[in-house]
C-alpha cells in the first residue's frame, strides 16, 4: 500500500440471501458473492470492513444503521467508504423507479420495497461523508445507479463545491434492461484489480473506468450482463477508492517502460473507444454519411490546423446544445486520422478543398464527457507519447509540436477545474509547444480566455448554412424511417 496515502478506508459489505417472506427469492449464493468482496477490499486494497449490516438486513437494519455509519462522532470527510449491496432489485412499472428487495420485503407488496436512491440520501444528507464508492449488484442496478447520481447531483453534494478530492462514484453489475448472474460481478472485479494490464506498478490508484473496462473486457463476463458506472460531486479527480496493489515507487526501467506502453496503448483503446461511439457517430449524422453543410466553420478550422501560429494557441467551436458541435469535431478528427479518412466520401457530402484538413493535422482526440482533469490529462500525454502528471511536466516533454482536440468540455466530470488547472495553463505557456481545439458551449469561453466573435460560433450568420440545414432535414424526413410518409412525395417534404 502507497505510504504516502493517509486515508482511512472501510468497507460495508452486505447481500440479501434469503428472504423470510418469499423463500423462491433466495440466492444462497451471494453469501459467497459477499465474501469473495470483503476478502478483495480487507486484502488487496487495504480496506477495514465494518461488519454492521452482516447478511439479510431488514429495510429499516440497512437504511439506519448505514446512516450511523456516516453520522458516527469519528466520521470524517476524507475518510473513504466502499460499501456494496447485493440482492434483488425491480424497476417498478409506471414510476419506472429501482427498488431493492431486502430481506422483510412483501412480495405481494414489491412497490413498497426501498428505493435505492434512499441509500444515497441516508449516507450523504447532512453526514460527513465525502468520498464514497457505492457497489450495486442486483438486477437492473443500472436504473439504481443512474436515479441516485441524478439525486446526488441535484440535491446531496451541491454543499461539497470547494472541498478538494470529493466523488460519489456508483458501480453496477447490470444495466438498466438486464439481469444479474449470481457471483459473476465480485469475480469480474477481483480479476481487474489483479490484471497489470489494468495498472502497472507506478500509479498509486486504479482508474475507475479502466477497471469497469477491464471487468465488461473480461471473456468470463456473462453476455448479458454489462458493468456500469456513474460519477457526481466530484472535484478534479476520483477519489482513491482502489489503491493500486501493485504499486512499487522503485521499478526498473524496463518495468517502467513496460508499464508506460501498457498505459498508453490503454488509452489508445481508450480514445478509440470513444471516437466509435460518440465523434464518429455525430460526424456521419445518420445511416451512412449525411454530413451536409458546415462549410465555413471548416474552413476556419481547416486554416487554424494547416497555420500553426504561437500567438493564438487555442481555437474553440462553441456554440448552444444541439447546433453540432460534436459533429463538426467528430468529422475533422476522421479526416486528420490517416487510417480512418478514407471512411469519409468527401465529394459525396460536398466538401471543397480547403474545407478539408490534412492528415496528421490533429494529434490527439479525446472526448471530455464525464472525464477529469486528470483523465484528460493522461490521455493527452499518452497521444502524444510522453510521460507527465503535471501540465508543466508534459509541456517539458514536448519535443515537437503536438494538436489536441477536445471535445463536450462543458460535459466532463468538472468543467471549470479542467479548463483552469489543465486546459488553460497549457495554453498560456504553450510556446508553439502544443495547440487546443475544444468544442464547448459558450459559458467556459471566458475561463478559456476567448471570447465568442473570436471562436468558432456555429449559431453566428457567419456559419450559419440554411441550403445544408434544409438539404439534411429533407434527408430525416424522407431515409430515416423504413415507413416514412415522405419518402415519394417531395412537395410535401419541401412544404416541411
Amino acid at each position: 500500500m502507497d505510504r504516502d496515502d493517509p486515508a482511512r478506508r472501510f468497507l460495508i459489505a452486505t447481500a440479501v440471501a434469503h428472504y423470510a417472506k418469499a423463500p423462491r427469492w433466495d440466492r444462497p449464493g451471494l453469501v459467497h458473492a459477499r465474501e469473495r468482496i470483503i476478502e478483495l477490499f480487507t486484502g488487496a486494497l487495504g480496506y477495514t470492513h465494518v461488519d454492521d449490516l452482516g447478511l439479510d438486513p431488514t429495510r429499516e437494519q440497512l437504511t439506519s444503521r448505514l446512516r450511523a455509519f456516516c453520522r458516527a462522532p469519528d466520521r470524517r470527510p476524507d475518510d473513504v467508504l466502499a460499501v456494496y449491496v447485493a440482492a434483488h432489485g425491480e424497476v417498478l412499472e409506471g414510476s419506472e423507479d429501482h427498488v431493492l428487495l431486502t430481506a422483510d420485503t412483501d412480495p405481494d407488496d414489491v412497490a413498497d420495497a426501498l428505493p435505492t436512491v434512499e441509500l444515497a440520501r441516508r449516507m450523504l444528507l447532512d453526514t460527513p461523508v465525502r468520498r464514497l464508492l457505492l457497489m450495486l449488484d442486483t438486477c437492473y442496478s443500472g436504473q439504481g445507479g443512474n436515479e441516485l447520481t441524478a439525486a446526488a447531483l441535484t440535491r446531496m453534494t451541491r454543499h461539497w463545491a470547494g472541498e478538494a478530492g470529493t466523488g460519489l462514484v456508483v458501480i453496477t453489475s447490470a444495466q438498466p434492461v438486464e439481469q444479474a448472474s449470481v457471483g459473476a460481478f465480485p469475480r469480474l472485479l477481483g480479476d481487474a484489480v489483479v490484471d497489470v494490464s489494468t495498472a502497472g506498478h507506478a500509479p498509486p490508484t486504479l482508474p475507475l473506468d479502466t477497471v469497469v473496462k477491464a471487468m465488461n473486457a473480461n471473456p468470463a463476463r456473462p453476455r448479458f450482463q454489462m458493468i456500469g458506472s456513474a460519477m457526481a460531486g466530484l472535484t478534479g479527480e476520483v477519489p482513491p477508492f482502489l489503491p493500486n496493489p501493485r504499486r512499487d515507487t522503485r521499478p526498473s526501467g524496463v518495468d517502467l517502460a513496460i508499464q508506460q506502453a501498457v498505459e498508453w496503448d490503454a488509452e489508445a483503446r481508450r480514445r478509440d473507444g470513444e471516437f466509435r461511439a460518440t465523434l464518429l457517430v455525430r460526424a456521419k449524422g445518420g445511416d451512412g454519411w449525411w454530413f451536409s453543410g458546415r462549410v465555413a466553420a471548416l474552413r476556419d478550422i481547416s486554416r487554424w490546423l494547416a497555420e500553426p501560429d504561437p500567438a493564438r494557441p487555442l481555437l474553440a467551436v462553441t456554440a448552444a446544445p444541439g447546433s453540432g458541435k460534436t459533429a463538426v469535431l467528430g468529422l475533422v478528427s476522421t479526416l486528420t486520422h490517416p487510417d480512418r479518412r478514407p471512411m469519409v466520401p468527401v465529394d459525396t457530402i460536398g466538401l471543397p478543398p480547403d474545407a478539408v484538413p490534412a492528415v496528421g493535422a490533429v494529434d490527439v482526440a479525446v472526448y471530455a464527457q464525464n472525464l477529469t482533469t486528470d483523465q484528460v490529462l493522461r490521455g493527452i500525454a499518452a497521444g502524444a507519447r510522453v510521460p507527465a502528471e503535471t501540465p508543466g511536466a508534459l509541456l517539458d516533454a514536448l519535443t515537437t509540436p503536438v494538436t489536441v482536440l477536445i471535445d463536450a468540455l462543458d460535459e466532463a466530470a468538472d468543467p471549470h477545474d479542467l479548463v483552469l488547472r489543465l486546459l488553460r495553463p497549457l495554453a498560456d505557456h504553450a510556446a508553439g509547444r502544443l495547440r487546443l481545439l475544444v468544442g464547448t458551449r459558450p459559458h467556459l469561453l471566458a475561463d478559456l480566455g476567448l471570447r465568442r466573435d473570436s471562436s468558432v460560433d456555429l449559431d453566428a450568420s457567419r456559419y450559419a448554412d440554411l441550403d445544408a440545414l434544409t438539404a439534411y432535414s429533407a434527408r430525416c424526413l424522407r431515409e430515416s424511417a423504413t415507413e416514412s410518409p415522405y419518402r415519394d412525395r417531395p412537395h410535401a417534404t419541401r412544404a416541411v
